[in-house]
């Protein structure tokens, strides 16, 4: 009781001398500044604002930061109730900077400085320093101005803080920072490139198509006019929807030193396969619905590719083969080829993963298991997928990439399962990774066989669905492709 008194002798010193220090250029704004910061408001702007405006990097900053700032608060409301700490008396603080005179809530903590040191803290894990440094010099204004407007005692700041930092690493935690967001996942590096800074002995094929569905983005005019800009000495080849995309792709890289595509993952596996057919470096703009190889490789626009085209900086990329078939990223049998189908005329209108939870519960519900034989193995497979290189997990869901170099394919199979097959297919995708259950099989491999004996035999090869052959077998070609990354996406 002496320790607690004591401190609370010190708190209230504290107190009383920032709050009796004034400050001119400051004290106008200071209620201003307060009030803004009621109800998360700014954070809810700040996220929001990243959202729409940033890409895949800062998106998931942006959700990881309001998630942290929303556990804060959640949890300072409850150690308000615990604590009941009455609030100082601000009657000797000047008008001019005490917004509130009479609070009824505890002192103790301050929610608004726990919720803005989460969110700065969510904020920090990845963002560009610019932006972090904005999100620390928001949180530390918030903690002086509740002190200095006689609010919260310093005491209560410092819980604030404590609660902020301890939901900041909580947040962290359930969305850790991924660098291959920023510079590309690991690949070998292969050299500098000898190519012509205005683009002569490059083919730039654009597909116009690529887009369908798509978060309206660059236009494939906007993206010939500035290719054209960029590289005013490459030959630029719009295509139609009677161009045969193959054979388009094909004599393009025949007859240029570099192959340049604009389109999203089905055109660029068509662009990959000319590549590798005439030993030709590969240059991806993003322009499509998903662009996952191009955000894998760390191209996240267009501006950013062509920069990568201009560095020189090649890397060497593994390439999975399946039937006749290369993929960049996915191939997958069982039910899995409709549920891309339906994932991707959903996810233009209510965001990829979204789109990819509905697909799964209408696919369990309306599709059965497929029988086939999977490395000899008889099984019932509701959806199967084979990556190219090992992916990151949510949950049970394929996520992202950190190599494009391990030589492995990552295999991931959901099989059906008596009593309640639907119901158990469901529990083992959410739960799987709590419950250990054995209706999933994930593992790495060099190669996989699978027989399918009856029709339909679909496959899903990079987004693109096909009819299989009843039976084919998933390879590698370790480090077989070149493409073009980012200054840092191709460091060991």
């Amino acid at each position: 009781m002496r320790l607690l008194r004591r401190l609370q002798t010190t708190d209230k010193r504290i107190y009383d001398r920032v709050t009796g220090m004034g400050i001119p250029l400051l004290d106008p704004y200071t209620p201003k500044f307060v009030q803004a910061t009621d109800n998360m408001a700014p954070w809810f702007v700040i996220s929001a604002t990243l959202a729409v405006s940033g890409g895949p990097r800062l998106r998931r900053t942006a959700l990881r930061a309001i998630i942290a700032a929303g556990t804060a608060n959640g949890v300072s409301a409850v150690v308000k109730q615990l604590t009941r700490r009455v609030r100082p008396d601000n009657s000797a603080v000047p008008a001019a900077r005490a917004p509130y005179k009479h609070y009824g809530s505890s002192s103790f903590p301050s929610g608004h400085t726990a919720a803005a040191v989460a969110f700065a803290g969510g904020i920090m894990a990845d963002a560009p320093r610019p932006l972090s440094a904005l999100a620390a010099l928001l949180a530390s204004g918030v903690a002086f101005s509740r002190v200095h407007s006689g609010v919260h005692y310093p005491g209560d700041v410092l819980g604030g803080i404590a609660i902020g930092t301890g939901a900041a690493m909580l947040a962290r935690k359930m969305l850790p920072a991924r660098p291959e967001l920023v510079f590309g996942a690991h690949a070998v590096a292969d050299g500098v490139a000898d190519v012509d800074s205005e683009g002569s002995g490059t083919t730039v094929v654009v597909n116009p198509r690529s887009a369908t569905g798509a978060v309206p983005g660059l236009s494939s005019a906007d993206v010939t006019s500035r290719v054209a800009r960029a590289l005013p000495k490459a030959r630029i080849i719009p295509m139609s929807a009677d161009d045969d995309v193959s054979g388009v792709l094909d004599e393009a890289a025949r007859t240029s030193d570099v192959l340049a595509i604009a389109g999203g993952d089905g055109t660029v596996n068509a662009a990959a396969k000319a590549a590798l057919d005439h030993g030709r470096p590969l240059l991806v703009l993003p322009t499509g619905t998903l662009n996952n190889f191009a955000r894998t490789l760390g191209l996240t626009s267009v501006d950013i590719a062509l920069r990568a085209f201009s560095d020189g900086r090649l890397a060497r990329v593994d390439v999975g083969e399946v039937d006749g078939r290369i993929f960049l990223n996915t191939a997958s049998f069982g039910s899995y080829p409709r549920m891309v189908e339906r994932r991707d005329a959903w996810a233009g209108r209510i965001g990829k993963w979204p789109a990819f939870a509905l697909a799964l519960w209408q696919d369990l519900w309306e599709v059965n298991p497929t029988p086939a034989l999977v490395d000899g193995r008889p099984t019932l497979v509701w959806w199967a997928f084979v990556g190219n290189g090992r992916y990151r997990t949510h949950a049970r869901v394929p996520a992202l990439r950190e190599r494009l170099d391990d030589g492995c394919l990552d295999v991931r199979v959901l099989s059906a399962r008596e009593p309640f097959p639907r119901l158990r297919a469901l529990a083992d995708v959410l739960l799987g990774e709590i419950t250990q259950r054995d209706g999933y099989v994930e593992r790495l491999t060099t190669g996989l066989t699978l027989s399918i004996p009856s029709e339909p035999r679909l496959l899903a090869v990079d987004g693109e669905v096909l009819e299989g052959s009843e039976n084919v077998r998933f390879t590698k070609r370790p480090v077989a492709l070149r493409v073009f990354v980012p200054a840092m996406g191709s460091g060991a």
